[in-house]
């Protein structure tokens, strides 16, 4: 009975004892915690998965863009196809250089042929070599000069038009046998040659702060030579009455031998608007009807670009 006792007290003690632990440190009694994907790695040996050896017997295709056309014939409307004319015989020029055409009876005003272009911005076009057929004949654009020199050096090349460029052709002679394009200065060649028709006659004239260290005579002069005018240099002109050596006189004559083409040609060449939109080429070949006609004109492939009916 006694040792009976003993056992029941020893549990009591125990008990006592874990309850006391329990409350005072819970964490003894809590079970570690495991991921079973952490467990599963750890157990099972790492393989990688095994690469594809497949490979497929093809390849896709995607249907191919088509190169943009140059050609006009895709905004072209039917209507304004030329008889006798197909959208495969039209230059990717057609509608940006049109041609027109007059006939004339006599060499002051010769007949002419004009070509005008409308190009877009940045554009350009080389119409040498570009053909001009009539029902009297044909003629081929020749090459003509850029940029024209009094000197005389400048050769003559092919013609590229930008935006808003014409080309007159005069079927008629050409004083000078040169082809040119116009600029601030061409009209005191007419002094010299006799061009039909006439050059124009709009030279940047002198102006009063480049002249005004000379004498007021020379300035009133200087004035008087409107356009392209040179000065006369025969005897009893203004030219020859200032021929002394006076300081006036001398300064007044190196002026008046700076009015002319060449002096011209140096002061204004790099000039914004030195050159301008106007080619001129003379073509001693009349094709033109003189009451009715039709004009074509074709690029260096043979493709039309514009016709004129008169």
């Amino acid at each position: 009975m006694l040792n009976f006792i003993k056992v029941i007290l020893f549990l009591i003690v125990v008990v006592g004892i874990g309850v006391y632990f329990f409350v005072q440190s819970p964490e003894i009694f809590k079970m570690p915690s495991f991921k079973s994907d952490t467990i599963l790695k750890n157990i099972l040996p790492k393989t990688s998965a095994p690469k594809s050896s497949y490979s497929p017997s093809y390849s896709p295709t995607f249907p191919a863009v088509p190169a943009p056309t140059i050609s006009g014939e895709q905004t072209v409307p039917d209507y304004l196809i030329p008889s006798g004319f197909n959208r495969g015989q039209l230059s990717p020029y057609f509608g940006k250089i049109n041609i027109s055409a007059s006939y004339a009876y006599n060499y002051i005003n010769p007949s002419e042929i004009k070509l005008s272009s409308s190009l877009s911005n940045n554009e350009k076009v080389n119409i040498t070599g570009w053909r001009i057929k009539t029902n009297y004949g044909e003629i081929i654009i020749p090459q003509a000069i850029n940029v024209y020199d009094p000197s005389w050096l400048s050769l003559q090349e092919d013609i590229i038009l930008s935006t808003n460029n014409y080309v007159n052709i005069y079927l008629s002679i050409n004083p000078i046998n040169k082809n040119f394009r116009l600029n601030k200065c061409m009209g005191y060649l007419q002094n010299d040659y006799i061009f039909f028709p006439s050059l124009p006659q709009n030279c940047p004239p002198s102006s009063r702060s480049e002249i005004s260290y000379l004498s007021g005579k020379c300035q009133s002069y200087i004035l008087s030579l409107w356009g392209c005018k040179v000065p006369d240099e025969d005897s009893g002109s203004f030219y020859f009455s200032v021929g002394g050596s006076s300081r006036e006189e001398v300064e007044c004559r190196a002026f008046l031998d700076t009015i002319n083409q060449n002096g011209c040609f140096q002061k204004h060449r790099w000039d914004n608007d030195f050159l301008s939109n106007e080619w001129r080429l003379w073509i001693r070949q009349h094709i033109l009807d003189s009451q009715h006609d039709r004009v074509l004109l074709f690029d260096k492939q043979g493709l039309l670009v514009d016709e004129y009916i008169y």
